[in-house]
Order: structure tokens, then C-alpha cells, then sequence
């Protein structure tokens, strides 16, 4: 009853301002239109343009050229006010009859407080829940996945304990919860992979990326159903020719951009990429076999003064192989110093390989109005096949009487065997047709969406552990918890035969309007809308209303207050109604999410150096929630909706330019998430996902006399993660990894700038070059990722960690042209 009054609410305010701009409508009117620039004639964007003391508020913002419309009021003289960030206001006395179409340009001119144009462009930004990176920034983070990713990883709420993926979770979500978008086109990640030694590069590729927009949650109802995040990646269309190729010890690219006769225009990018030189820092030693390769490609061609057909194709293959030896692993304190040796056999090869293209028709009849056509299809093979023994010894370490010896204590042997041959093939096929209409006050957006969806998935997996001679689960063994000493013969431990084949169908749309509201004390923009989904699976719909509300006062200082608010569902994918035996649940729901969201953005200056300020306060409540595990970057589901949860916390970011010309940013996290199992009798425990507290650091620097040397460094902490033992049955104790310490830094050398290799025959043929010296894992910091547990002869259970990678140098050469 509650989410129908909620229902019914929105409805009749979307009711009561439809029937306000009605009323507005019938009266006389005449248009008043134009463009705004600045001194040197160019186009300025996101000027509010409106007319003084109206009541009520009427106002428009000028377009990415400048231009603006505005119906005004007939017969009457008004003044219009061209106000925005950085420039002085301007206004002018004017009068209209009706139905008169009348031109005003505007030419605004700096003020004294300008902070920077880079302020103006964030001001539509502002008005949202999303962050714009500066794609500038992507070549110069430090760290083994730099890239897209990596960036968003350094900003608030953005969880991730892995430098190996690109995966990550936001304010408590799992990594299933997050929409990725290249173009208007969502895109997928890999569901086999289990870690990130197996997952390659993220499928963005940073070389042809134009624009990056991230949002941590409260993002409007355009944007599809997942209940997280959202990042939107829009690709450069070029508008000459151009290109870059880079290399280093973890592989290269190239990319290629231009245009052909004005009308048709390229861009071809190419990636390879290795893991195997980092790979080598882990406690396993082996043969790594780690060979990513992806081609993408935008194609537009302009049909017409309003038409444009673009299409983007992406192709990656992905081959991870491992021929293990040895693993010797150092744990434990300085009181129980202990060590396990691992005798390897077998092997593991793993592939994915991943398809996509997509056709868009943008299409503007006329300058209020744009229709898209989106039609994509996706696919995905993936394998997971292995077969590996391992032979281990655990011993205790104890300091011998000579200096430098180490005595081991035998405390326990045994083996284990791990059999897997896992295939998953999936097929996405989605069009899509997207509607905007501008008009003075804000501007209307819709869209609905059909798509087709096909999995076919066998399983066949199993592990099995012979400790101390016995095989676990054995009677007079048991596993950690396990008070029951009832015989049983010895069985399989996670055994797992399957072969399952879905195909089902999703309908989904949605509608928004924004509304701006302009006077001389403030600025008010409110968002609102509602989305439908409707999945034949399971013949679930949900209607998820949203609204955002954005206050701007007329202050000295620069400030920004918003509120959003909306319900938000999760329509599950496969891997979501997947039990861990591998039977289907066919009566899975949607996850619900309701979520409140507070902001605040303060633009100020800081000696005369432009900084930004924002904070964020949030609660989601969440019902229907598939409670699940994971273990290292694999998820397992319940596959039932039988918990409910919540996500709570604030977050901190400040990002300017602390050193003249060069942008950098620090944020800090606080997040508490739960979930309360039906029937567990353990009430609200922590999800895996609960890392309380994040500190994170981008930071940027040179020195004045050598402006071609540039160094940055991305650091990152978060406390540890909860995670459970074989075994455990009572939940209401949590155990947590070790926290999470990273340092990346890398130091980069503009060639292009130095006096001796300016004439260097290798600048006539590139415009410029780049080399950077990186250093991953800078303190050389052991991050624990996994344990693996053995038991000793006493049947006393120890967790041996899986660290990640150790310091390591890399060396990369970019070169532009």
C-alpha cells in the first residue's frame, strides 16, 4: 500500500505541471531566439536565459553552440537575463507582439571571478547525480588496469580490492549491480570469471573514450535497471586525422581516427595485453599463459542535414592458461609463524570471447526535437576448463639456534584435486527507440526498449580434499563447526552437473521532464520520472518512479543543494536464479532498491586556483534481495529472494588544481551495508560487500623549471571485507580480510618538450611523444584477496592467504600523430 501511495503521488504532481503548462501555453506568447557567445565569437553552453521577476519562473539554457529558444509573454515589456558561472550578467529591455518570432543575441563578457571554463561546461553536470572525469587524466593514472576504470575507482563510494580487475562495487552493491554504457549501448562483462588473473582488460577501451559520466546511485529513469551505478562512455567522433600508438612490458595498441568528404568519419582502435609479467610476482609459480585482444571500431556517416547513422563494433578474445608448479605461501604472527609448500599438477585454460555491434539513427526533424534508433546485439563465449592436484605440506616455522636458520615443524599434508568444465554461451539482441523534445522550461525525455535474451549453460565441476590422510568430509573429521560425527561416506565437496538452456523476453520504457526555474535569488531544477520493466521469465513488472530536485541560491559563494529520491529494481540475469547446484529457480523475482540521496557542490577558488567540493549522504533500503558469496571475484547467488538490506553512509571529494595546470582529487568514504536472511535466526549480518571506511588519492605534480616531467600517484586504502569459513554455521560473528593498502605511481617525460629531441627526426613524423617509468605496489604491500583453508593433523582448520601482486616497474612509450 505504501509504494501505491507513492505511485499515485507522483502521478498527480506530474498531473498538476502538465496542467500548469497547459494553462501557461493558452496564453499569448511570441518566441524570442538566439545565441550566446563569448568575446571571441564562440558558442557558450549551459547559459540560463530568462526573463527578470516572472512569475512564475520562466527560462531557458543555451545548447553545446550556443543557441537558445524562449516563449515569452506577448505585448508586454520584459527584461531578459543572460546569467552564468564566470561571466558577468547581462540584460536587456524588450518587447514582443504575438506570435512574433524574435532574435536576441548575447555576447557575455569574463568577470573579475571567472574560475574557470572548465566550471562553465560542469555546470549541466551539476544539475545531475553523475561526476565528468576529464579524459585527460585517463594516460596519466598509475596502476596495472589504468584506464577508465582505474579512474573510477579513486572516486568516492567505489569499492574494489583487486588492481587485476576492472570490477568494482558502489556503496555496497556487488558487481552485478553496475550499468556500463558505450554510445547509448549497454555492454557486459565476462560471468565465468572467477579472478582477476583471468579477466584481461575492461572492454573500454581509454584511447577512444571522448567523455566519462559516473553516477554512485539516484541517477534518473533513462538509465536501465540495475540498482548502483551507472557509467556512461561516449566515443570520440573525430574531425581530422589522428592516431596514437603506445607500448610497454604489459602489451601495446593503436588507434587510428579521421574523416572522408566531410560526411563519413573513422575510428579503429587495437589493444593487446599481457598479464603474465605481473602474474609472475604471485606466490604460485608456473607457466601463466594471459593474452588479451580486442578490436573496436566507430563508424558514422551523415546522411543528411538531420540525419546521422553511426555503428560500433567491438571483437575481444581473452585466453588465460596456467601450468602451476609451486606455491610456497609465509603466514601467520610472530608467535605461530607458519608456511605451506604446494606441489602443483595439471592445468587450467580458460577463454572468453565477446562480439558486439550496434546501429544507431540520430535523427532531428527540427530544432526542438531528436529521435534515436538504437539496435544492438551482443554475444559471448566463454570456457572454464581445468584439472589440478595439489600435494601440500604445513609447517610451523620456529627460529633455530644459529642465526638465520629457520627449523620447520610438520604440522600437516595432504592433497586436493579440482575439476572443472564450465560453458556458458550467451546471445543479447535489444532495439531501442529514444525521444527528446526541448522547450523553454526543461525538456522532455522517453524511450522503449525490446530484448530478446539466450543462455545456454553446462557445468560440470567438482573439488575434492584428502588432508592428513583422510578424506574431507570424512565422519571422524568434519569441517570447522560441524558437531554432527554421524558416518557418511566420503563424497565430492562442491559438486555441481548441470546443462540448462533460457530464453525470455524484456519490455521495458520510460519517461522523464525537467524543469528550470529561474529568478534573480536562486535557480531551481527538478527531475522527475518513471520506468517500466516487464520480463516474461518470471512475468514480473515494476513501475520505478524517480525525482531529483536541484537548489542553486543566488550567494556569493558558488553552492549547490540537491535531493533525489526513486525506486529502483534489479531484473536478474542469469547467474542471479542460477543454485549453486545448478538447477534453475524459475520463480525468482526482481531485487528492489529504495534510495534517498543528499548533495551538496560548492565551486570556490583557493589562493586563485579553482577547486571543487562535493559531499554526498545516502540510505538504501532493499527487499527481495538474493543474498550471495564471494570468493575472489567469482559470485555465488542463493537464488532466492529471501533477505532483506540496507546501505547507509557519506562521502567526501575534493578535486582542483593543486599544482598550477594539472587536476587531482582525494575523497573519503564511510558505508555500513547489512542484510537480514529469512530464517538464518542471526538477524542483520554484513554483506560481502561491507567495507566500512575508504581513503583515496589522485594526485598529480611537476616542477615549474622541468614542465616536460610529470609524475602521479594513485593511492588507495579501504578496511577489510567480511568473508565466511568452510563450514561456519554462525553467522553473527564476521571475520574480515586484512584492509586494503595500495600505492601506484608512474613518471612520465614529454619528449616532444625538450630542447635536444625537439629536432629529432622522430617528430616528423609524430606531433608528440610520452615516456613513463611506473612502479605498481609502490611499498611492496601484500593484499589478501582469498583464502585457501587446510587442516592439520589435529583437524584444526588454518586460512593460508592468496596475496595479489607485489611491486613491479613498467616502462610505456606513447606517441601521438
Amino acid at each position: 500500500m505504501n509504494d501505491m501511495k507513492k505511485f499515485r503521488i507522483t502521478y498527480i504532481i506530474l498531473a498538476l505541471i502538465a496542467l500548469l503548462a497547459s494553462n501557461s501555453a493558452m496564453a499569448q506568447t511570441a518566441t524570442l531566439k538566439g545565441r550566446v557567445s563569448i568575446e571571441n565569437g564562440e558558442g557558450l553552453e549551459f547559459v540560463n536565459v530568462s526573463i527578470k521577476d516572472a512569475i512564475p519562473p520562466i527560462g531557458a539554457t543555451t545548447d553545446a553552440k550556443g543557441y537558445y529558444t524562449l516563449k515569452i509573454p506577448a505585448n508586454k515589456n520584459i527584461t531578459i537575463l543572460f546569467s552564468t558561472v564566470g561571466f558577468a550578467p547581462q540584460q536587456f529591455d524588450i518587447s514582443a507582439k504575438s506570435g512574433e518570432k524574435k532574435v536576441l543575441n548575447c555576447t557575455m563578457k569574463t568577470s573579475s571571478l571567472t574560475i574557470n571554463p572548465v566550471t562553465i561546461k560542469d555546470e549541466r553536470v551539476r544539475k545531475s547525480t553523475f561526476t565528468q572525469i576529464d579524459v585527460d587524466k585517463i594516460e596519466n593514472i598509475a596502476g596495472p588496469q589504468s584506464g577508465v576504470e582505474s579512474l573510477i575507482k579513486t572516486l568516492p563510494d567505489v569499492g574494489s580490492n583487486n588492481e587485476l580487475s576492472s570490477q568494482y562495487s558502489v556503496r555496497g552493491g556487488s558487481f552485478d549491480e553496475n550499468l556500463v554504457y558505450i554510445n547509448d549501448v549497454e555492454v557486459y562483462r565476462p560471468f565465468l570469471v572467477r579472478s582477476g588473473q583471468q579477466e584481461g582488460l575492461s572492454i573500454i577501451n581509454p584511447d577512444m573514450v571522448e567523455r566519462v559520466m559516473f553516477s554512485p546511485g539516484g541517477f534518473e529513469a533513462k538509465y536501465g535497471d540495475k540498482m548502483s551505478s551507472v557509467l556512461d562512455i561516449t566515443y570520440h567522433r573525430p574531425n581530422s586525422f589522428g592516431g596514437k600508438v603506445s607500448g610497454s612490458l604489459l602489451g601495446g595498441s593503436a588507434y587510428v581516427e579521421g574523416v572522408l568528404k566531410e560526411k563519413f568519419t573513422y575510428s579503429i582502435g587495437y589493444r593487446r595485453h599481457s598479464n603474465q609479467y605481473l602474474l609472475n610476482t604471485l606466490d604460485t609459480e608456473g607457466d601463466y599463459t594471459s593474452a588479451y585482444t580486442d578490436v573496436q571500431t566507430i563508424f558514422t556517416y551523415k546522411a543528411s542535414p538531420k540525419l546521422d547513422i553511426s555503428f560500433l563494433g567491438i571483437y575481444s578474445k581473452n585466453k588465460y592458461g596456467l601450468v602451476p608448479q609451486n606455491q610456497t605461501t609465509n603466514f601467520g604472527n610472530f608467535f605461530e609463524a607458519m608456511q605451506l609448500r604446494v606441489y602443483f599438477d595439471g592445468q587450467e585454460i580458460d577463454e572468453y570471447a565477446t562480439a558486439m555491434g550496434a546501429v544507431t539513427f540520430d535523427y532531428r526533424p527540427n530544432e526542438n526535437m531528436q529521435w534515436k534508433w538504437i539496435t544492438s546485439a551482443y554475444t559471448t563465449n566463454e570456457s572454464e576448463v581445468y584439472d589440478i592436484q595439489g600435494q601440500y605440506w604445513l609447517y610451523e616455522l620456529n627460529v633455530g639456534s644459529v642465526v638465520g636458520e629457520v627449523d620447520k615443524l610438520d604440522r600437516g599434508v595432504g592433497t586436493y584435486l579440482e575439476h572443472a568444465r564450465n560453458y556458458l554461451q550467451t546471445q543479447v539482441v535489444n532495439t531501442e527507440i529514444k525521444g527528446t523534445y526541448f522547450t523553454s522550461l526543461g525538456n522532455w525525455n522517453w524511450g522503449v526498449k525490446y530484448q530478446h535474451e539466450y543462455v545456454y549453460d553446462k557445468m560440470k565441476e567438482w573439488r575434492m580434499v584428502d588432508s592428513a590422510g583422510f578424506t574431507i568430509p570424512n565422519p571422524d573429521m568434519g569441517m570447522p563447526g560441524d558437531s554432527n560425527n554421524t558416518p557418511f561416506a566420503p563424497e565430492l565437496q562442491n559438486y555441481v552437473k548441470s546443462e540448462n538452456t533460457i530464453s525470455s523476453h524484456r519490455l521495458m520504457g520510460y519517461a522523464q521532464r525537467n524543469f528550470d526555474f529561474y529568478n534573480e535569488n536562486s535557480i531551481t531544477s527538478i527531475l522527475l520520472g518513471v520506468r517500466g520493466h516487464y520480463w516474461s521469465f518470471n512475468n514480473d513488472f515494476f513501475i520505478s518512479p524517480r525525482i531529483s530536485a536541484n537548489y542553486k541560491p543566488n550567494w556569493e559563494k558558488d553552492m549547490l543543494f540537491r535531493l533525489s529520491a526513486g525506486a529502483y529494481a534489479q531484473s536478474p540475469f542469469y547467474r542471479e536464479y542460477r543454485y549453486k547446484d545448478g538447477s534453475i529457480n524459475h520463480n525468482i523475482k526482481n531485487q528492489k532498491s529504495y534510495q534517498i540521496m543528499g548533495t551538496f557542490d560548492y565551486n570556490f577558488l583557493w589562493g586563485d586556483k579553482p577547486f571543487k567540493l562535493t559531499g554526498d549522504v545516502y540510505y538504501k533500503y532493499i527487499t527481495d534481495l538474493i543474498p550471495y558469496e564471494i570468493d575472489n571475484m567469482r559470485i555465488r547467488y542463493m537464488a532466492e529472494n529471501n533477505a532483506i538490506g540496507y546501505s547507509t553512509g557519506i562521502s567526501l571529494r575534493i578535486n582542483g588544481e593543486f599544482v598550477d595546470g594539472v587536476e587531482s582529487w582525494a575523497s573519503i568514504s564511510l558505508m555500513k551495508t547489512q542484510e537480514d536472511i529469512e530464517g538464518d535466526e542471526y538477524g542483520w549480518i554484513s554483506r560481502p560487500t561491507d567495507q566500512r571506511f575508504m581513503v583515496k588519492l589522485f594526485f598529480q605534480d611537476y616542477m615549474p623549471s622541468l614542465p616536460w616531467m610529470r609524475v602521479s600517484l594513485n593511492f588507495v586504502y579501504g578496511t577489510g571485507l567480511p568473508f565466511t569459513k568452510p563450514g561456519q554455521t554462525d553467522f553473527s560473528t564476521t571475520h574480515r580480510f586484512p584492509s586494503y593498502f595500495r600505492v601506484d605511481m608512474t613518471g612520465g617525460i614529454q619528449l616532444s618538450r625538450i630542447a635536444d629531441w625537439k629536432n629529432k627526426r622522430l617528430f616528423l613524423y609524430f606531433d608528440d611523444a610520452w615516456l613513463n617509468i611506473e612502479v605498481f605496489n609502490l611499498f611492496n604491500y601484500k593484499n589478501v584477496v582469498s583464502y585457501i583453508w587446510v587442516a592439520d593433523y589435529d583437524n584444526r582448520y588454518y586460512a593460508v592467504p592468496n596475496f595479489l601482486t607485489m611491486r613491479q616497474f613498467n616502462i610505456k612509450l606513447t606517441l601521438t600523430f
